[in-house]
């Protein structure tokens, strides 16, 4: 059985600040929450908010990093998202974030790839991520009604979530999808539609052929042909009843190509900027459709939305649905 290794990312800070204006367009607001108490588990659940320009209620987007990652790995994304007038909450995963693989590395003795395979086996991380996402939830509901930065802006009746690799595995779960090893039903009825990147397949680590039964929220995965698992991305495609699902096949992508941090505190050294720029086209068309109800995801949007993503190395999109 071939193991899943996630992908690595620098974890950063940042205090609260404002983004400044680029090419004369305003860019959301950014707000970290560094400090938010699960007393329930006794648990840290940092965050930060991309806040749109608009101040009336809008759509809240979830957004999980992958293993070795931090709340800013997605930035370029989230920041477009909340550009496009969503309101996008990153989380951050203690137990699978940078800080957590390095006290692995430094309490055992291990290197970077064995202390990612350790943090993907262990039994608690797995559950705690959509644990985490419930908490995110009740906290975003809580700031909406208390904190003056956020009164009124959060629509709590249109959620979605996105995710990166172990991210992709939070996603999944968080809309039905039951993970192996794992009793406990952790999926969160109040998002209404899933967005994973790299998407996890049923090989039986994660996930085996029977999980993905009762996905019935719209689900998209998208993945590349240089991605760790191949084809097996495309597992869930197969496995999930039918009806709003989709599946995005990039050429030539890679595993790191899906998760840019460019423009928070820190970025890659070599981002995948041809991909990042596709999916900012791609991926709010897609909640705009399944959060406000427009526009059309017909086949004749579909071609035109992958024929405005091409560019650079970014040749080609298949793009499917059932």
């Amino acid at each position: 059985m071939k193991r899943f290794v996630y992908p690595i990312f620098t974890a950063t800070f940042l205090i609260c600040s404002i983004a400044a204006p680029q090419n004369g367009a305003a860019l959301p607001t950014v707000i970290d929450q560094p400090r938010n108490l699960d007393k329930a588990r006794n648990r840290n659940v940092p965050v930060t908010f991309h806040l749109p320009q608009r101040k009336d209620a809008q759509p809240l987007v979830l957004v999980s990093h992958g293993g070795a990652g931090s709340r800013h790995a997605m930035y370029a994304l989230a920041s477009e998202i909340a550009r496009q007038d969503y309101v996008v909450m990153c989380l951050e995963h203690v137990t699978s974030n940078t800080d957590d693989i390095r006290r692995r590395m430094r309490s055992k003795g291990i290197g970077f790839k064995q202390a990612l395979l350790e943090c993907g086996d262990d039994m608690t991380a797995r559950k705690n991520r959509p644990l985490d996402v419930r908490f995110a939830i009740d906290l975003a509901e809580r700031f909406s009604r208390d904190d003056v930065r956020f009164q009124g802006r959060i629509d709590m009746s249109r959620i979605a979530i996105i995710g990166h690799s172990y991210g992709a595995y939070t996603t999944m779960v968080c809309c039905g999808a039951k993970p192996v090893g794992i009793e406990e039903d952790l999926r969160e009825s109040r998002i209404k539609m899933g967005i994973a990147l790299s998407p996890l397949s049923a090989n039986g680590n994660f996930f085996d052929k029977n999980s993905f039964s009762e996905v019935t929220c719209p689900f998209a995965g998208i993945s590349g042909t240089r991605d760790l698992l191949g084809n097996a991305h495309a597992d869930f495609f197969k496995l999930m009843p039918k009806n709003d699902k989709h599946l995005l096949w990039f050429h030539d992508a890679s595993h790191l190509s899906f998760s840019d941090p460019t423009g928070g505190p820190r970025s890659l050294m070599r981002p995948d900027t041809d991909v990042t720029s596709a999916l900012k086209v791609i991926v709010p068309k897609i909640l705009d459709h399944y959060m406000r109800g427009e526009p059309a995801l017909d086949e004749t949007a579909r071609v035109k939305l992958v024929e405005q993503s091409l560019g650079g190395k970014v040749h080609r999109i298949d793009w499917q649905v059932n």
